[in-house]
């Protein structure tokens, strides 16, 4: 039996996804529509990339990734674990970057 329930559309345009030079977070929308001085995902420290990502997570409506082997993690445990830098920490750390530069993608082509 397949699961109908439908998904609700998050909001990717309002979340962080760069640092401005003040050390502001700068949205999807303004990154695109503005271009702005900015530092990218890459350009930022180990500890701003894991508050970038602990803000992204903080910011979702819902939160809960399942890991294998580990169980679900709560928004509030997948951000310890961000802000610690733990294994698990690094991987969502990791896989924000590719959404970001996937969302970053999309937006300019208009596909998003």
């Amino acid at each position: 039996m397949a699961n109908n329930v439908p998904m609700t559309r998050e909001d990717h345009w309002s979340r962080p996804v760069a640092m401005a030079p003040d050390g502001q977070w700068i949205s999807l929308r303004e990154v695109v529509d503005e271009e702005p001085a900015r530092f990218s995902f890459i350009q930022l420290t180990p500890e701003q990339q894991s508050e970038l990502v602990a803000e992204r997570i903080q910011q979702r409506p819902v939160f809960d990734v399942g890991i294998l082997g580990l169980g679900v993690f709560s928004k509030k445990r997948a951000i310890n674990e961000v802000r610690a830098r733990t294994r698990i920490g690094c991987t969502l750390i990791e896989v924000e970057q590719r959404m970001i530069a996937l969302l970053l993608e999309r937006a300019r082509e208009g596909t998003l």
